[in-house]
């Protein structure tokens, strides 16, 4: 591995090999798990593929696995490996050096604990060439960590354009079930380096919001480990990781604001969820954010439906509108909970 500064690097070039598959993966500390999601790259059905990997400052034996790997597999012209080191910095600042090093015609994301199934890449480049589509979006299921079942299963959505569900709060979007086009990536440019929770989301959102056209495939094409790690709704609950969801909110809104196609009822649901999350934000006391998330919501410049005027309401009614409407929550939840408990209960002594 050589290590080279990512400071002195300029951004991705235009120039790609044609049909190239650039699969960009950064690791840190990964020794006991990285051979599997490298072998998962390797068994594709489809050629040519160049796998470049950044390690970030590992300091266990995640270096010599790399190396050991590819000294058993050299000697294949359509597959390359091709390995980068830098300092410490994070994913983002990993996967950016993999997209400045990159030559693939199409680029696809994967974590070094993660797996593809082996058509995924077959299928991905199918579409890209058959179509004029730059983003793609499939499905993809989660397995434990311990014993390696499969506990969930998420398909592609293709009732609907992407861009919209991401509006409608409806689309899953991560690092692993994204490919793109390199002319997509070019124009969205780096990932933010300065986030450190939900910028898999953000990075694709505003990738999507460039697109000049996005494609689902409902196969699951994908495999995400699920272990022990930190949970969404976690992050949610901390002052830094709702900032850090608003900002993807920002991306998306920022990412739309030129664009005349996109459909009026989508931005209406855009915006009640802007308020939603406004007045959550409010609830936790969080005022900045939530007047965030109302600036975001009035810059859309449009009518809102019922529920977005309902929330809107809650939204303007500051902290305690906020609170009121959580509480309301949990007990319309705490409600349904003991009518199941009952009937539960009611069909045993039956």
């Amino acid at each position: 591995m050589r290590k080279k500064p990512i400071s002195n690097q300029k951004w991705m070039v235009e120039q790609f090999e044609k049909g190239l598959i650039s699969v960009i993966m950064p690791t840190y500390n990964r020794a006991d798990l990285i051979v599997k999601s490298i072998d998962s790259v390797w068994r594709q059905s489809y050629r040519p593929i160049e796998l470049i990997i950044v390690d970030d400052g590992s300091v266990d034996d995640t270096a010599k696995v790399i190396n050991d790997w590819k000294c058993d597999h050299e000697g294949k012209s359509d597959f390359q490996v091709r390995c980068f080191y830098q300092d410490n910095a994070g994913p983002s600042s990993a996967r950016n050096y993999g997209l400045i090093e990159s030559h693939g015609e199409f680029l696809q994301f994967l974590d070094s604990d993660d797996l593809l199934h082996p058509q995924r890449l077959e299928k991905l480049a199918g579409v890209f060439q058959n179509t004029e589509c730059d983003f793609i979006q499939t499905g993809f299921d989660g397995f434990c960590a311990g014993c390696g079942e499969t506990i969930e299963q998420h398909y592609g959505n293709t009732s609907e354009d992407q861009l919209v569900l991401a509006l409608k709060g409806r689309l899953w979007a991560n690092t692993l079930r994204s490919a793109f086009r390199r002319s997509l990536l070019i124009t969205t440019g780096p990932w933010n380096e300065n986030m450190t929770c939900f910028e898999d989301y953000e990075y694709v959102v505003r990738a999507l919001a460039k697109a000049r056209k996005s494609i689902a495939i409902k196969d699951i094409l994908a495999s995400a480990r699920r272990g022990g790690g930190v949970r969404v709704s976690d992050n949610l609950r901390t002052y830094q990781g709702r900032t850090f969801r608003i900002m993807c909110e920002e991306s998306l809104c920022h990412g739309i604001s030129d664009r005349v196609d996109v459909p009026n009822q989508a931005k209406q649901e855009f915006a009640s969820r802007l308020y939603g999350l406004g007045f959550r934000s409010n609830a936790k006391g969080w005022s900045d954010l939530g007047k965030r998330c109302g600036k975001l919501a009035e810059s859309l410049d449009v009518k809102l439906d019922s529920l977005g005027k309902r929330r809107r309401m809650v939204y303007c009614m500051g902290k305690w509108g906020g609170l009121s409407y959580e509480y309301l929550g949990w007990f319309k939840n705490r409600l349904t909970r003991q009518k199941q408990s009952w009937q539960i209960g009611h069909i045993c002594e039956l």
